[in-house]
Formats: C-alpha cells, structure tokens, sequence
C-alpha cells in the first residue's frame, strides 16, 4: 500500500436516503477521510465502534449507559485492502458498516466547515462513541456516549431500520456535533429558551447539508425542478410531496407565533429561515452566473411562492436545463457551503446556556458577514425577521442595540 493510496480516505456504501424512498434503492460509493487501513474490525477506529448485541438489549436510559456488556455478534471485517465496501446491503453486518460510514461522512462534511475537529461532548467520560446500529424499539437516538437505533414497523409487516436512514443518523449525530461546539448546559441551571428547539431544527439542517454532499440527492433535487428550487419550496408547503424527508422538514412557512412550545414544532421557523436564505442565495447566484435570464433583483423570495413572476421565473430555469444542470449544480454547491459555513461559525459565538433564537439568527448574520458574504448575510436577515424570529428594529434585552439589530434591513 503506497501513501497515494492511503490519502484517498476508505470507501463505504451508503443510501443518500431511505432505500424505501424512490429512486433510492441503491447505495452511492462514498469515500470517508481516515486513511485507508485504519478502520478495524466492527467497524471500529480511534473514535467511535460499532456493537451489535445478539440478545434484547433495551434502549439506554440514565443510569444505565455505555458500555454494552451483553452477548454480541462478530464484528464485521474490512476488506483485505482495508475497504467496507465489500459488505453487500443484504448482509446483516451492513447495518453496523452503514451507520459507521454515515457517521464518518457527517463528521467530514462539518468538520469541512468547521475547520476543526470535533471533539465529542462526553470526551470526560468516555474516549469513544458506541453505536447500536438494531434494538427491538420504534425510536432512535443520541446520548451521552452512544448512539442507537430501532425501527419503523410498516403497515405491510416489515421494517423501516433506521440505521439505513442517512437523515436519522446524520440528525442524531447533529446533536453530538451541537453539544460538542455550543456546550452542554450546566446540571442545575436551565439551558437557554430556545436550546432545545434551537438543536431540533439546526439537527435537521446539519442532516440537509451533508445529504446535499450526495450526487444522487443534488442530481434528484435539481433535475424534478429543471435547477427551480422555488418549484420545490411551492409543493412542500401546498403537500408533502418531496421525496427527501429533510426538504419537507425545511421547506416550511411557519413563523415563530404560528408555532407552540413542543420543541419539533418550534424548531421550523429558524430551520425554515435558514432553508429560505439557502434557496435564495442559490438563486442570486445563478442570476449573477448567467445561467437564468433574468435581471438582478427580479427574482421571487422562496418567502414569497405567489409572486407573479413565479411562471416566467420556471421557465427561465427550464430553458436549455440539460446543457446547464452541472453549472447549475456547482451553483448550488456554492451556495450549500456559504450558508454551511455561516451557520457553523456561528455556533462559536453561542453558549447552550443563554441561547436564544434572536442571539443564534444575528450570530448566522454576523458570521456570514466576518466571511465576506454579504449578501446572503442581508439575505439571512431578511429571511429569519420574515419568520419572526427577528425584527429590524428589536432591541432585545440581552444587551443588543437597535443600531446593532438594524444594520441588517
């Protein structure tokens, strides 16, 4: 093995999406960055390992957590070159490798944009993540040094695992990330107001940023739309319609006072602002590109589905659609990073004990601004005091100015 080899990274099979989901049904080949050879047997590496109990194991709940002591199940093996994507989908082990590799990928995506490694929230406890990749449970979830994952029961008998589900595993671990960069909150004080919602909806949109790392995923999204995510925008919020669950999720039109205080239904407003600024900004950029006809500033806000320009808009993204879908693709890839890095960077400016929706919006806006990115920092603004979650002229008690919170309108 030759250190060109070794860089490469090591190769994984992993579903962009349910394999339930149409148009999904067969893994993409995915390369993860630790080198290749160093993922053990489990799969296994310095980080986190996978554990597959061969008796019912209930779900972990305080004080009972990690590590699993019960019966278990061999540990799959790499490939004799040090690969896992040897492993077929219809092989009991390829649950464990799944998870592994999804994981893996989610780490690389944000640790990409963060521009640091992640450095697990329970670090004190425990050196490395455990992952449970089947139990006998409707539910998943992310702990305090583990991750575990039942199954759906469908009406027809089977299973729906959710181990094979990139956006539960990448929404999981979304909180591992959130925890590890904005804190835990201490015992015995109450964490911010909005933390909990707060950490729903940006877990949502850590698992729809890196889906958008998928061809498949970036291939299906832009191709139902001729590159018109407005036209996707518009069927999500008329009927769930979309294919990608995490799409639905974002695409919205909730606003803060439309929603109570149960956390998922409270988390839309800010997941859907920041899905809002991500569609816009997309398309900025295909004006700016040429690759739309359209003049600067004629193009309808994803807040906006009714606009009268909606029709001419369509078909200005339908013309001539296969000659541009790979320049409309890197377009949307920009615009997937620029509004990635904003929202990572400004988890360095938030504390899980004060966090508030208003301090998390203007520290997207702040951050996209440190960047350079201007415009879709005004575009965020826009987007989020849309929602409610900020106004132009708020001056918020937590020390902001009004001359602080209107420099954005």
């Amino acid at each position: 093995m030759v250190a060109s080899e070794q860089s490469l990274g090591t190769r994984f099979l992993l579903y962009p999406q349910s394999p339930s989901t149409p148009g999904y049904d067969k893994p993409e080949l995915v390369w993860v960055s630790d080198p290749q050879g160093s993922i053990l047997a489990g799969p296994a590496n310095d980080r986190m390992y996978v554990v597959r109990p061969n008796t019912d194991k209930a779900p972990y709940n305080y004080p009972y957590l990690p590590p699993y002591n019960g019966g278990r199940y061999p540990p799959a093996e790499p490939s004799p070159d040090g690969h896992w994507d040897h492993i077929p989908p219809d092989s009991p082990a390829f649950l464990g490798v799944h998870v592994f590799g999804c994981v893996a990928r989610v780490l690389d995506v944000w640790e990409g944009y963060l521009g640091n490694r992640i450095n697990w929230h329970f670090a004190s406890t425990y050196d490395r993540l455990e992952i449970i990749p089947l139990i006998e449970w409707d539910n998943a979830q992310s702990g305090y040094g583990m991750l575990e994952f039942g199954y759906k029961p469908t009406p027809d008998g089977r299973r729906d695992l959710y181990a094979l589900n990139f956006d539960v595993i990448a929404h999981e671990i979304g909180h591992s990330i959130l925890f590890s960069e904005i804190g835990l909150p201490r015992p015995g004080l109450p964490p911010g107001p909005d933390l909990f919602a707060y950490h729903e909806g940006v877990s949502d949109l850590c698992s729809l940023i890196a889906m958008l790392h998928f061809d498949t995923a970036m291939d299906r999204l832009l191709r139902r739309g001729s590159g018109n995510l407005m036209a996707l925008n518009e069927l999500n919020r008329v009927a769930e319609l979309a294919d990608e669950r995490q799409i639905r999720i974002a695409g919205n039109a909730r606003k803060l006072t439309e929603v109570g205080n149960e956390v998922h239904d409270r988390s839309r407003p800010f997941t859907g602002g920041i899905f809002d600024t991500l569609v816009e900004t997309y398309h900025d950029l295909c004006v700016q590109r040429g690759l739309v006809d359209l003049p600067r500033g004629s193009i309808p806000d994803a807040r906006d589905i009714d606009s009268d320009l909606s029709h001419t808009f369509a078909s200005a993204f339908r013309a001539d659609y296969d000659l541009k879908h790979f320049h409309l693709k890197s377009a949307l890839a920009d615009a997937r990073d620029i509004v990635a890095m904003g929202l990572a960077a400004s988890w360095h400016k938030l504390d899980s004990e004060t966090l508030t929706y208003a301090d998390a919006a203007f520290a997207v806006c702040d951050a996209l601004q440190e960047q350079g990115q201007g415009e879709a920092a005004e575009t965020a603004a826009e987007c989020l005091a849309w929602r409610e979650i900020i106004t132009p002229y708020d001056t918020f008690s937590l020390g902001r100015t009004q001359s602080r919170s209107a420099q954005w309108f």
